[in-house]
């Protein structure tokens, strides 16, 4: 990898990482991480709307490895955070906060 791809894969990756978790209807990141047509269609519509993106705004074709690489990444991260997400929701750490809110 170039010095520039390198430098590009954080950024494509948050980007992408943004593109799945703002989409509406909402994704669902079990069955995406466990590989479905989802997954495939997800890989295929986000990887050309980046690659689109980054022509469009800043005159840049990214390298398709760069772009598979920042897409899986970026899976990997939202799936952790959810499941990050779930065992705080259950953990000691959050009951102050749930009898606080009455939940």
């Amino acid at each position: 990898m170039s010095k520039h791809t390198t430098e590009q894969l954080p950024e494509v990756t948050y980007w992408l990482a943004l593109q799945i978790a703002k989409s509406k209807p909402s994704i669902d990141l079990e069955k995406v991480y466990e590989g479905t047509i989802e997954l495939d269609y997800l890989y295929q519509v986000l990887t050309n709307k980046a690659q689109q993106h980054w022509w469009s705004s800043f005159g840049v074709e990214l390298n398709p490895v760069t772009v598979n690489n920042a897409f899986f990444r970026a899976i990997a991260i939202l799936h952790d955070r959810n499941l990050e997400y779930k065992r705080s929701r259950g953990g000691k750490e959050t009951v102050w906060v749930k009898e606080l809110l009455h939940l």
